[in-house]
């Protein structure tokens, strides 16, 4: 269970906050549709698993879906995690490539301390087969 800090409650609070100014389904599906090509999408809530290996993080998705996520700079207790919690940026839930976004890993020592991290890809699946088993998410 994820403990929140007065600086980490400050945090969500504001993400909370901001979902006003988030845009409308409609906005979001006529994004989605128009860079579907370029871009790969998850929704949060379609996670399922994840691995870290120094900074890279791998997020399994819906299906088989993997994504890539490469933390920026340093993050506290990321090898360590047993959970991750995404804080999300202007109300989305949707991750494209490309995008950055804030994870608060769980389980470690505190504080607890979000890390900034960015979408790379979606990884292919002969790039899926090739990971260690230790970083197949």
């Amino acid at each position: 269970m994820l403990r929140l800090t007065p600086s980490l409650a400050l945090i969500a609070t504001g993400a909370v906050a901001l979902t006003g100014c988030a845009p409308t389904a409609s906005t979001e599906q006529a994004a989605s549709t128009s860079d579907s090509a370029a871009r790969q999408c998850l929704f949060q809530d379609q996670i399922s698993s994840f691995r870290v290996r120094n900074n890279t993080i791998y997020l399994r998705g819906s299906g088989k879906d993997v994504f890539q996520l490469e933390a920026a700079g340093y993050c506290r207790d990321l090898e360590n995690a047993m959970g991750l919690a995404f804080l999300p940026q202007g109300g989305l839930t949707r991750l494209c490539t490309g995008d950055w976004t804030m994870i608060v890993p769980s389980g470690g020592t505190p504080p607890v301390t979000p890390c900034r991290v960015r979408i790379v890809k979606r990884l292919t699946d002969a790039e899926v087969a090739a990971l260690p088993d230790r970083d197949r998410p």
